[in-house]
């Protein structure tokens, strides 16, 4: 149904009138020459999955990434994803389904006639970001994650994650400094948006972060399915092996820009995509800088292509201002394309 794709936003009208302008490549040219009214292809990162999520591909013709990545990997990633949160805090197989269903979203997005402007991914999305760019096949893209998930889960597997909501970034940073000296090792590891930041590390000292985020003010500390002390010197021991296994690869120059999470940076070489990746494991993922770097190059219209729809509200609590619609199935995929005449 097209009436069920993305959330409806004061003035942005009906959601088929939303869907057609998402696609009407009207440009305008701002006053400093930035070419306006752009449309970015967003991918989320592993965060919580519906059960479920894999019904809608089941018997599609669509569906024939899963398949192939299920024959490559040797378990079904199609039940994996019906399972939502339960097989989410098992990095070596969540990371992978989330992969392969973005990425039979931009797939089947192109076969109906839908192209970007730019690219961006959240973390793990990233990699999609990568494939819808055009610098690595779908293949390649698969075995990367499966490498990262590998070296992750050994380097940082106990490691936990939690969500910040209703402190600034400067002051959860400070906090977890000040934790590092009492209790342990912790981080903060994703800017999401303003009053949303994920810290990670060991449990304990997250466990006090948290508390101490409380008593600070924060309004909520939650809990993420994922197990790893993802975006934190934790992952420290996974960098050079990983690095080695994105040098191995032929990179090309991407066919789309992509913004990646390290410093929100620009990129058009395949090259230094997988480069920025590798450094994406220690690194903090700035989202808001990402989503504020596609504003500023006149993107005004997203659509999220993967699981869930968390990068929604991130993106329009970041501009408020924004397009996005989601298109997490193949009937919505179609719808999108149906709706902007492609």
């Amino acid at each position: 149904m097209v009436d069920s794709l993305g959330s409806h936003r004061p003035g942005h009208g009906s959601a088929v009138g939303r869907l057609r302008h998402c696609f009407s490549y009207k440009r305008d040219t701002g006053t400093i020459g930035v070419v306006m009214d752009k449309t970015a292809f967003t991918f989320p990162g592993q965060g919580r999955v519906a059960k479920g999520s894999g019904a809608p591909w089941v018997d599609d013709p669509a569906s024939w990434p899963f398949q192939r990545a299920s024959e490559r990997l040797g378990w079904d990633v199609l039940a994996v994803l019906e399972s939502g949160d339960a097989a989410m805090t098992d990095t070596r197989k969540a990371q992978p389904a989330i992969y392969t269903h973005s990425a039979a979203c931009h797939l089947l997005a192109r076969a109906e006639g839908l192209r970007p402007d730019l690219v961006a991914g959240h973390s793990l999305g990233e990699y999609a970001a990568l494939f819808a760019a055009g610098g690595i096949s779908f293949e390649q893209g698969l075995d990367l994650v499966v490498r990262r998930a590998e070296l992750a889960h050994q380097a940082g597997g106990t490691g936990v994650m939690r969500v910040v909501l209703g402190l600034p970034d400067k002051a959860v940073r400070n906090l977890c400094r000040t934790v590092r000296r009492q209790a342990g090792k912790v981080f903060l590891a994703n800017s999401n948006a303003p009053g949303q930041v994920v810290i990670s590390g060991e449990l304990v000292a997250v466990e006090e972060a948290g508390r101490l985020a409380l008593l600070a003010g924060a309004k909520r500390v939650l809990p993420l399915p994922i197990g790893g002390g993802f975006h934190t010197p934790l992952m420290k021991a996974a960098k050079r092996p990983f690095r080695e296994a994105v040098d191995r690869i032929q990179l090309t120059r991407l066919e789309v820009p992509l913004v990646s999470n390290a410093k929100a940076k620009v990129v058009r070489s395949g090259r230094r995509a997988g480069r920025l990746l590798a450094r994406q494991l220690t690194s903090p993922v700035d989202w808001t800088s990402c989503v504020e770097r596609l504003r500023a190059l006149g993107t005004t219209r997203y659509v999220e292509l993967g699981p869930g729809k968390v990068l929604e509200g991130l993106i329009h609590r970041i501009d408020p201002r924004a397009v996005v619609v989601i298109a997490s199935t193949p009937d919505e995929v179609r719808a999108l394309a149906a709706a902007t005449g492609r």
